[in-house]
């Protein structure tokens, strides 16, 4: 039985929407391959999520079973190489690295066999196209393992896309991998139609002319609206030590993704929440501010249609917040927290929240958008073909 053809889906960074791309390419495509010709994997995962068996398998698997419904009955083959806390120590620090990454090709081809009689494998990348190269498997030399062909993806722009396209497809010579197109993703709206002007696939095939056959560009993909955001639930396990204060009847509130963090700053005297916040808002303002946050409250049950995404009380203890705040908070339906840490450490935790947000399982708004992004931007059928289906 002859191998089937492997996407391998590769970015310029973490977070550059692998999951996301592997999500909406397979959406577009079952549009025309029966999704149980459909096969998905993660040759090397970093990031776990715990089965109700009790195995850990990179989280990406169960995010796209979750959501695509393909026949994913073996999860935890589909996670072949799990990179952990320790492995990459270990490694190094050990004696045996060779036999070390040959179990782990192993394991990588024992899934492929139980992908064989599938009619195309997705495979998706681990962060930059270097990442697990300190165990012998970078996605360069992943992608060659599998004789896959690679998806690439990068940022929208002019300059800095074409300076990390030079970066990244250099690489990826240097390893004779094979790339057979790119996706521009995150773009701006209103810098779509520009893009698709100059960064053509003649340009790109003028600027990187090593490439043989020459790279297709499959989907200039617009930037939409929150789907990079974190909801008040994961924000809130981004503090190792909070208190979520019970709210009324806003359990759907939790799991909304936020649009950005205002830090409350102004004096009791001057504070209008209606100049500072807007709708999704996270409103991060100290644990004993009694008058400010009934404005913000207040503020909340006036508007008219979407309402604060949530509020962080800082700088948190045993008296606070007290009761007032609690019972305030208990009346309204607006998700809220309570953290130890001050207004900046907490701004800090934020940051670093929304720069590496990850779809959840019930992100399942996020994933209609995603069906939506693909089916209007990217060109399925074309893909198929130049993966030789």
């Amino acid at each position: 039985m002859s191998k089937p053809p492997v996407v391998f889906i590769a970015g310029e960074r973490q977070h550059a929407g692998k999951t996301v791309t592997s999500l909406g390419v397979i959406s577009a495509i079952t549009k025309i391959i029966d999704p149980a010709d459909i096969g998905y994997f993660k040759p090397v995962g970093q990031e776990m999520t715990t089965l109700p068996n009790g195995e850990r398998i990179d989280k990406d698997v169960r995010i796209v079973k979750e959501f695509t419904g393909l026949d994913m009955p073996d999860m935890g083959m589909l996670s072949p190489v799990r990179v952990v806390s320790g492995v990459t120590r270990d490694y190094i620090t050990g004696t045996n690295q060779k036999a070390i990454t040959a179990a782990f090709e192993q394991n990588i081809h024992r899934t492929m066999e139980s992908l064989s009689n599938k009619k195309l494998i997705i495979a998706e990348g681990t962060g930059h196209p270097g990442v697990g190269s300190v165990v012998g498997l970078s996605n360069a030399r992943v992608a060659n393992l599998l004789g896959a062909k690679i998806l690439y993806l990068v940022g929208g722009g002019l300059g800095r896309t074409l300076d990390e396209l030079e970066v990244d497809l250099s690489y990826f010579s240097h390893h004779r991998s094979q790339v057979a197109g790119v996706v521009f993703n995150k773009v701006l709206p209103k810098k779509v139609d520009m893009m698709k002007e100059v960064i053509t696939e003649e340009t790109l095939d003028r600027i990187f002319p090593e490439w043989n056959p020459s790279l297709k560009v499959f989907g200039y993909m617009p930037q939409v609206k929150y789907l990079n955001n974190p909801s008040m639930h994961l924000i809130s396990h981004s503090f190792k030590e909070h208190r979520i204060i019970k709210g009324g009847k806003c359990a759907g509130a939790w799991h909304k993704a936020c649009r950005k963090v205002k830090i409350i700053s102004q004096g009791n005297n001057v504070f209008d929440p209606s100049l500072s916040l807007r709708p999704r808002d996270i409103a991060v303002i100290g644990a004993g501010s009694h008058r400010r946050l009934k404005r913000i409250v207040g503020f909340n049950e006036s508007m008219p249609g979407e309402k604060l995404g949530g509020i962080i009380l800082t700088c948190a203890n045993e008296k606070m917040p007290d009761a007032e705040t609690v019972g305030l908070l208990a009346n309204c339906c607006l998700p809220a927290i309570a953290v130890l840490k001050d207004t900046a450490d907490t701004d800090a935790t934020l940051y670093k929240c929304f720069s590496n947000t990850k779809l959840q399982l019930y992100d399942k708004l996020k994933h209609q958008r995603i069906v939506k992004l693909f089916t209007e931007h990217f060109d399925a059928e074309r893909f198929i073909s130049a993966y030789g289906l």
